[in-house]
């Protein structure tokens, strides 16, 4: 589980960006579909 900033919105689409320790286990995931969980909390 990690924190994660939302960078960009293009069309229908959201880029999240994960934090760098998470970059390089999460590479190996590209072009695959995955599962997200989204937790958006109160301020």
């Amino acid at each position: 589980m990690f924190e994660a900033s939302v960078s960009k919105y293009s069309g229908n689409r959201i880029v999240l960006y994960p934090p760098k320790d998470y970059q390089e286990r999460l590479r190996k995931f590209h072009g695959k579909k995955v599962k997200v969980l989204v937790v958006i909390e109160s301020n």
